[in-house]
């Protein structure tokens, strides 16, 4: 009988060991501990350290590696790391085994190749998921897919570099947030309080994940955040010509006023 049982123990143990990987959704995996979150993105996937913080205070990211097995490697070396590096750019994997990774999903060449089905008739694209997009604070590798966002959308403001932002996100806790489906940045509110009025800067959303209340979830989250700090009133800009925003705003409570602000730009010393 305790031959039967003993390799049950052993997968019982395997799945209970701190670096098990548990997924709690499509391209999102946790250690059994809770420590690390593993994420795919657009570049590949992120481990995200629960107890290690980057410049923005936010866990820290390591990555994008080729391939899960890659992630769970880094896992295992974080552990035995006592003061891991952070830095505001994740480190690219290393070519050798993005190519890897690659070259797993490329068809063989030859007979195989001749032999090969006809393609089926295309079919129209998927609808995302409303579901599936997570609300959650910007971390400090996604400023580049924020960027590609902001000028999809056209914006055009200053501070939107990584250190610009590092310093919003430090300032503003909990509310410079971004959307993500599947570690894919879908879109944006940067919240800020200066201590008397609330601010939302770049509320932005994909074109293909329009419509979908993504926009209400991120106002709502930046709108919480700003009422739990003591904010009673918060502003937005936008443009006489985006009658899309100005409507959205509108139906939200935000009412127009006749501006009085003035500008001048500091130049740095």
């Amino acid at each position: 009988m305790a031959a039967k049982g003993e390799p049950r123990a052993k997968k019982a143990a395997k799945a209970d060991a701190p670096d098990a990987l548990k997924r709690e959704q499509a391209g999102t995996y946790r250690t059994t501990d809770g420590r690390f979150t593993v994420e795919q993105s657009s570049s590949g996937w992120l481990v995200l350290d629960g107890e290690q913080t980057d410049e923005l205070g936010l866990p820290l990211a390591r990555g994008p590696f080729g391939t899960l097995d890659a992630a769970k490697g880094a896992i295992a070396d974080a552990r035995s790391t006592a003061a891991p590096t952070s830095g505001l750019r994740a480190p690219r994997a290393p070519a050798s085994k993005l190519a890897v990774a690659k070259a797993t999903d490329r068809p063989s060449k030859g007979r195989t190749e001749a032999a090969r089905t006809p393609k089926p008739a295309r079919q129209a694209p998927k609808r995302p998921d409303p579901a599936a997009v997570v609300i959650r604070e910007m971390r400090g590798v996604d400023g580049e897919a924020l960027r590609a966002l902001w000028k999809a959308c056209g914006f055009r403001s200053l501070g939107d570099d990584d250190l610009g932002l590092a310093r919003l996100a430090r300032r503003n806790p909990g509310l410079v947030l971004v959307a993500a489906e599947a570690g894919h940045v879908v879109g944006s509110a940067l919240g800020a309080w200066d201590g008397r009025r609330g601010w939302v800067y770049h509320l932005a959303v994909d074109e293909n994940h329009r419509r979908q209340g993504i926009a209400t979830r991120l106002v709502d989250q930046v709108e919480a955040g700003l009422r739990d700090l003591g904010c009673q009133e918060a502003r937005v800009n936008v443009g006489d010509d985006n009658a899309g925003a100005r409507a959205f705003w509108q139906a939200r409570g935000y009412e127009t006023r006749p501006t009085r602000q003035l500008a001048h730009k500091l130049d740095p010393r």
